[in-house]
């Protein structure tokens, strides 16, 4: 009988992130002091609010963590919605931002952020700013998957931008008639957030995993708060629960939140890692045991990945491990069944 070839990936480990979605989720708070749109941040309204910093490569079903660094803030008062977004960026003299009018089309090709809001939260309509790294922005509205308006105008957006010397900032505000709705408290929007840098090549992320303009099921959430009341990782999931389509999970802190059903399950995210690197430490051993030659790159490229991981946060760890634990079950299948089945 011939020898049977098979690749890494002919094998399937069923994987948390295989059968349900990462969501990503935000509380707006009110805003506390004066907020003057100039792309510094140096107000005290910006200090001591929740900071997303969890991005993802873009245009990918099941992305890995972004290029580049890149963080969003939000507050909220009874005018609008103000934003700060900071772009970390490590080839600075390379920025792309050629674009400065009102509304140029081509504005996506400079160094930028697409912010797509929907206050219906249903993954079909959206209103979207693109900003770029000299503060000019253009805006449009999706009304529905027939009905796009490239040509709608804002009355009432304020952007401004600014560079620094390892990272560039968006400051932003969009009164409420531009986004399109008036949240009250306890209401959920959609939000996600592109970044694209062209510094060196074109490299995209997203603040919600999946999240881009032909893929609105997959943006993330904005609850409004009253910047009093402590969310924990229940309420979270209950809140969502009332909107995204299960099966999904989203980090909370340490706890990870997941729902396949009607029941929401809470684990601990550092039993999880612990689980998964169980698992990876024996399947390394297994693989070694049976023939360490077969797959040596794969191996050498796994454990690089997963000792880059350790300064990564809980989530990352874990999605890290399990991408490996896939890979690793997979190689050493290939090598059982090369092995025995000749």
């Amino acid at each position: 009988m011939k020898r049977l070839l098979f690749s890494v990936g002919l094998l399937i480990l069923p994987c948390l992130f295989g059968q349900m979605r990462e969501l990503s989720f935000y509380e707006v708070q009110p805003r506390k002091g004066e907020i003057v749109i100039d792309g510094k941040l140096d107000e005290a309204a910006w200090k001591n609010i929740p900071v997303h910093g969890n991005y993802y490569e873009y245009w990918k079903n099941n992305p890995g963590p972004g290029a580049l660094k890149t963080t969003y803030r939000m507050v909220y008062d009874e005018k609008g919605l103000y934003m700060a977004v900071v772009n970390y960026e490590d080839n600075i003299p390379a920025l792309k931002r050629s674009i400065t009018e009102y509304d140029n089309g081509n504005i996506w090709m400079d160094d930028c952020g697409e912010f797509y809001f929907d206050p219906a939260a249903d993954g079909i309509g959206y209103t979207k700013f693109t900003i770029n790294a000299n503060g000019a922005f253009a805006d449009m509205r999706r009304q529905d998957t027939a009905v796009t308006l490239n040509d709608w105008n804002g009355i009432g957006t304020m952007t401004a931008a600014s560079v620094g010397k390892d990272s560039w900032t968006i400051e932003a505000f969009f009164p409420w008639d531009d986004l399109n709705g008036v949240p009250q408290i306890g209401t959920l929007w959609q939000f996600c957030h592109a970044r694209f840098s062209w510094t060196n090549k074109f490299r995209g992320m997203t603040s919600s995993p999946g999240g881009n303009y032909n893929a609105t099921d997959k943006f993330g959430y904005l609850y409004f708060s009253d910047g009093k009341t402590k969310l924990d990782p229940e309420k979270i999931g209950l809140l969502l629960q009332t909107k995204a389509a299960v099966p999904w999970c989203i980090p909370c802190g340490d706890v990870l939140v997941s729902c396949t059903g009607s029941l929401l399950k809470m684990d601990s995210l550092g039993e999880l890692l612990k689980e998964e690197q169980d698992k990876y430490r024996l399947l390394v051993l297994a693989i070694e045991t049976i023939d360490p030659k077969m797959f040596a790159k794969d191996l050498a490229r796994i454990r690089k990945e997963t000792a880059a991981a350790k300064k990564s946060d809980l989530m990352s760890r874990y999605r890290t491990y399990q991408a490996a634990n896939s890979a690793l079950f997979n190689i050493k299948w290939t090598i059982l069944l090369n092995k025995y089945y000749k």
